[in-house]
């Protein structure tokens, strides 16, 4: 009477099969109808305030410069990839910056093209957040407090009082993204917008604004190789 064949072998492998954390990269990434309709959902937020009455380009890049970065690392931590549905939801913002554009007698935004990258180059850099911590809420809540502050700093938030210092208001412009955002698409200075030149006490000091093209392309290649290089990291270390 033989004895009942069994192989260690045979079940390890079942075991690694079943095993989600050896099933590699193809385990790792969202499929390709989640990856999308997560770009989407996200285009669909940052495009929001369009829809809105005396919506114009200022009131939506403010929008976009607070939500931009948070957006993306919601979808980095998701593990989608960057270089496939990266750009979806920031196309969407751009298409919606086009139609409240288009609605007006007269655009606000000279190149709203280059804003565009600058914001897309916003998104990838969020992403490479996201992707970096691995906790997407987190990440979103902390980069759109960041986000928030930056723009909200320069006119202290609209709340009355002596505005700061000139070298202090010249550099929280320089970091506002907002003023980023603007002036990538052209606005020759931001600071002498009619939303921050009261506020910021602009004819005390001069600066020099943001260069539009190379702002907006500099921006998004930036983003775009941070995302890329976060991805490709954390998807090694998941194949160990």
């Amino acid at each position: 009477m033989g004895w009942p064949y069994t192989s260690a072998v045979e079940g390890s492998e079942q075991k690694a099969a079943g095993d989600p954390g050896v099933t590699g990269v193809a385990g790792q990434r969202p499929t390709q109808l989640v990856s999308l309709s997560l770009g989407l959902a996200l285009g669909a937020l940052g495009a929001l305030p369009a829809v809105l009455p005396g919506c114009d380009g200022f009131a939506l890049l403010v929008w976009i410069a607070c939500l931009a970065a948070g957006a993306g690392a919601l979808l980095g931590a998701a593990g989608v990839d960057p270089l496939r549905f990266g750009a979806v939801a920031p196309a969407l913002w751009a298409v919606a910056l086009a139609l409240v554009e288009g609605s007006q007698e007269q655009a606000s935004l000279p190149s709203p093209a280059y804003g565009a990258l600058a914001w897309t180059g916003f998104f990838f850099a969020g992403m490479a957040v996201g992707r970096c911590t691995g906790s997407g809420p987190t990440s979103a809540a902390a980069l759109v407090l960041i986000s928030v502050l930056l723009v909200g700093l320069p006119s202290r938030g609209g709340i009355a009082g002596e505005p700061w210092p000139p070298r202090a208001a010249s550099a929280l412009l320089d970091l506002s993204p907002y003023v980023f955002l603007g002036e990538a698409s052209a606005v020759r200075d931001m600071a002498w917008h009619r939303s921050l030149y009261a506020d910021v006490g602009t004819d005390r000091f001069q600066r020099s604004p943001w260069n539009s093209p190379w702002a907006g392309v500099g921006a998004l290649a930036m983003g775009l190789c941070c995302a890329w290089a976060a991805d490709r990291r954390r998807q090694r270390a998941q194949v160990r």
